[in-house]
């Protein structure tokens, strides 16, 4: 891993069109929204890297993760999601992997999970994304062990 990432920043609304336009280039589907925390990481003002956590009532789902296509592999997802290890560690936390996408997940401290497991509000999400065909994992953080 690149050491020498910056410290993620949470996206303050000044710089919501910046990031919507990142997510319209990068991750079409991956809609953000003003109400949900927003963390990315920035390189000489150009976005990196972003992810999303979707507040629900007692949980949060870590969702919209992308990486700038010239920056992927190179461990910026691991470094954004371990500097948000208090964040992450102090409400419940799930993301919807995509298959591929799980041994990464797993090794940045998430642990697959049944659907049942996950807090009704996000279960019927869930079940909602797989009967639209989405090949996906349930998961939820455990944090650092």
């Amino acid at each position: 891993m690149n050491t020498s990432y910056p410290i993620p920043e949470k996206v303050p609304s000044l710089w919501f069109p910046l990031v919507k336009k990142f997510y319209q280039e990068h991750y079409p589907s991956g809609k953000p929204n003003k109400a949900d925390p927003i963390w990315v990481i920035r390189q000489k003002g150009k976005i990196l890297c972003a992810l999303r956590l979707k507040q629900t009532t007692n949980a949060q789902l870590l969702t919209g993760m992308v990486t700038e296509p010239n920056h992927r592999h190179l461990g910026l997802g691991s470094h954004l999601i371990n500097s948000l290890h208090p964040v992450l560690d102090g409400t419940p936390t799930y993301c919807f992997a995509l298959t591929h996408l799980v041994p990464f997940y797993n090794a940045n401290h998430f642990t697959s999970i049944s659907a049942e497991m996950l807090p009704k509000e996000l279960e019927s999400r869930f079940k909602a994304y797989t009967t639209q065909g989405r090949s996906l994992t349930p998961m939820r953080y455990i944090g650092r062990q």
